[in-house]
């Protein structure tokens, strides 16, 4: 079984998506009324019942958006602006052509924010990919389905372990996992929708010294020593 410390690095990656820096980051429950995170799984995600819950959760786990996410890449970087809503049709067998070109448009147009910020600097940067993205919210949605009593503590556990492990082993600092968070994101709303307020908190998160992400070493590095 995962340590204290290993647990609350995976809650602090669940903190990404809740955009608060001083969030519960020490326990399962959050400490949020369970009427209220019952409405906000209903409104924002569509989930009303523990086996709604589930299937969210699967899909975050093992599918999410970053399925799609080397499509919008390929179209947005190798083809031509001009034959893109051809490339996009052609793909609507497997992907929804309208979620596809929203998705292409919106990373689109964050790009120059996310550069300008520092988080996207190189090819590289984009080709680490969303999955911290699927993996955060999975940790935010088993958290609020713990708190309303959709997910037991065994259950929202498993989800918050699983989701955390394949960060931890794809990515190798903070700043990497905040910067594929933001990619995902970009790719989901674009630069509005409160973007440029998530991006100040994830550089708040990587720079600010009360950070909960500074006082906590990044898996697998010594403190001290690079952590973000």
């Amino acid at each position: 079984m995962p340590g204290a410390g290993e647990r609350e690095q995976g809650l602090l990656l669940g903190l990404l998506h809740d955009g608060c820096p001083h969030g519960h980051a020490r326990a399962l429950a959050t400490g949020t009324d369970p009427r209220a995170q019952a409405n906000a799984l209903a409104d924002a995600w569509h989930i009303h019942t523990a086996g709604e819950a589930r299937g969210m959760l699967a899909w975050l786990l093992e599918e999410g958006h970053r399925a799609l996410y080397p499509q919008v890449c390929r179209i947005l970087f190798a083809v031509p602006r001009a034959a893109r809503e051809r490339e996009i049709v052609r793909l609507d067998q497997v992907f929804d052509p309208v979620r596809l070109a929203l998705c292409v448009d919106n990373l689109e147009r964050a790009l120059p924010g996310l550069r300008e910020s520092r988080f996207i600097v190189s090819g590289q940067d984009l080709a680490r990919g969303v999955l911290a993205w699927d993996m955060s919210r999975a940790i935010h949605v088993a958290r609020m389905a713990y708190d309303c009593g959709m997910q037991t503590d065994a259950q929202a556990w498993a989800v918050i372990e699983r989701a955390a492990a394949q960060v931890f082993a794809q990515y190798a600092s903070w700043e990497q996992v905040v910067a594929s968070y933001l990619l995902g994101r970009a790719m989901w709303a674009g630069p509005d929708a409160g973007f440029s307020r998530h991006v100040a908190f994830a550089r708040a998160c990587i720079d600010d010294a009360a950070s909960p992400w500074q006082a906590s070493s990044y898996p697998g590095q010594e403190p001290g020593r690079g952590a973000m």
